[in-house]
């Protein structure tokens, strides 16, 4: 009775906006979810995170959620976000630059250099993911230029890897977020001699890396009521997000509806290889560690609600119109020379067959058919990839508040789960630290591991996906959304 009542669990989620506190007790249940905007600086034209100042404010926003709660001993904390996001450190430990995130543009040079140097599919083939500016390697040399040689680099944290080693003193790396940097061949789990010989940096540049709901290491600084409490680094954002939603077999898909919308598969245990990984590329998908060890999960991304935000803005929508304007657009009969709307996730979208009289309902209803028909592409890649279709899928974030969103997804993807869970990420962090300290078993991975071939799989009851090659040639750049 007194563990119930007094033991708390954190659950740390930094995000591109804002990063998020999460108590839960001895039972998994919410205690308390505070957020606060992420503190990002703007200088000399270049967005950065100085990961000082994150670690400050983080302990500030542990002080201020505690205090509410001054009779719980907090036991665990599990660390989650993006993976991008990562700071070099020198012999010492020191920082030898600030923080960039994911969207930064620095780089393209690099791009270029390593597709004639190396090769696209011998990078592909060996991190799981597209040659675009996401992966942290990109930005090496930017920041070697105007921060600190790559010659005095001697590890490359992650934000949530360089908060635990604050926290604790100890240096280790989880497998999901080093999958986010380039350098990590997922195949073998070992960082890749290949592409950290075109990068100029140390072989061991990645410290080496223990699974999510693994401690670290005790808490020995910050606010004194988290000193003691076993540290976690749970891993990637999004796979977090899929442990507190409860997304723990291989045919589960979660489908997380924000900003930008990612579709994630814990994939099948089975021999994967680096023609199976450019495979997965092509299909404009990634593959990557899972939170899981020896797991591997592939993802999609489609910038949704920033593309279907753009032309609620056009149409002059605002907020609280946006119920109306769902039922409205549900109301609607798709006509075959009505609007149409394409490349909604791109930087350029395009609006055809307006006439005379322009409805927005209509405009809308072509708004949310194409973002969900590029969904039901990319869910039947992953179903492909995963070699078993998705048997159950589950959906979050706050891209679902439209209910015309919701139900023309429903027709697209099928039935889905919706659970009433905010903040699902920092709730993962908080399951993995309560596994950190002892609380709970190691949360798992169960599931089929055929491999059976999955060409027709996808659930036709709703609508079948377009051809992927008919879909592919009316996408200009369309593997620019590739995460």
């Amino acid at each position: 009775m007194t563990r119930a009542v007094d033991e708390v669990y954190l659950g740390v989620d930094v995000g591109t906006t804002y990063t998020k506190i999460q108590i839960v007790d001895a039972d998994g249940n919410t205690v308390a979810l505070s957020s606060r905007a992420t503190p990002w600086e703007r200088t000399a034209g270049v967005t950065i995170l100085t990961p000082d100042r994150l670690l400050d404010e983080v302990f500030q926003h542990l002080e201020t959620v505690l205090d509410d709660h001054p009779a719980r001993r907090v036991v665990g904390i599990g660390l989650t976000g993006f993976g991008e996001t990562g700071v070099p450190l020198g012999a010492q430990g020191d920082v030898l630059a600030p923080g960039l995130p994911w969207y930064d543009l620095h780089g393209a040079d690099q791009l270029d250099r390593l597709a004639v140097s190396l090769g696209r599919e011998a990078f592909t083939g060996s991190s799981g993911l597209p040659l675009n500016l996401k992966p942290s390697l990109f930005k090496f040399a930017w920041l070697a230029g105007r921060y600190a040689p790559l010659s005095r680099w001697v590890r490359w944290l992650s934000i949530q890897e360089w908060l635990a080693f604050r926290l604790t003193g100890t240096i280790a790396g989880e497998a999901s977020l080093a999958s986010r940097t380039g350098l990590l061949d997922v195949v073998s789990g070992h960082q890749s001699a290949e592409t950290s010989a075109w990068a100029g940096v140390p072989p061991t540049l990645l410290p080496d890396r223990v699974g999510a709901g693994t401690s670290i290491g005790r808490v020995t600084t910050g606010p004194a009521r988290i000193h003691g409490a076993q540290v976690t680094i749970a891993g990637l954002d999004h796979l977090v997000a899929a442990v507190g939603l409860g997304a723990l077999d291989d045919t589960d898909l979660v489908d997380s509806c924000g900003t930008g919308e990612a579709i994630i598969r814990h994939l099948p245990e089975r021999p994967w290889n680096a023609l199976s990984l450019v495979d997965a590329v092509n299909r404009e998908l990634s593959v990557g560690r899972d939170v899981f060890p020896g797991r591997l999960q592939a993802m999609a991304s489609v910038r949704s609600g920033i593309g279907m935000g753009r032309f609620l803005k056009l149409m002059g929508i605002q907020r609280d119109e946006l119920p109306a304007l769902d039922q409205a657009a549900l109301a609607v009969v798709p006509r075959v020379d009505g609007p149409r709307v394409s490349n909604v996730w791109l930087d350029q979208a395009q609006l055809t067959n307006i006439d005379y009289e322009p409805d927005r309902a209509e405009v809308w209803r072509a708004v949310i058919e194409a973002v969900q028909e590029r969904a039901a592409y990319l869910v039947h890649q992953l179903d492909v990839v995963a070699g078993i279709p998705a048997r159950r899928r589950i959906m979050t974030g706050g891209g679902l508040t439209s209910h015309a969103v919701r139900e023309i997804k429903r027709r697209y993807l099928g039935d889905y789960e919706l659970p009433d869970i905010s903040e699902a990420t920092s709730l993962g962090a908080a399951h993995f630290a309560r596994m950190a300290a002892g609380a709970i078993p190691p949360i798992r991975i169960t599931g089929s591991s055929s491999d059976a071939a999955v060409d027709n799989a996808f659930d036709r009851s709703h609508r079948a996906p377009v051809d992927p090659a008919d879909h592919l040639a009316s996408v200009p750049g369309g593997r620019e959304d590739q995460r």
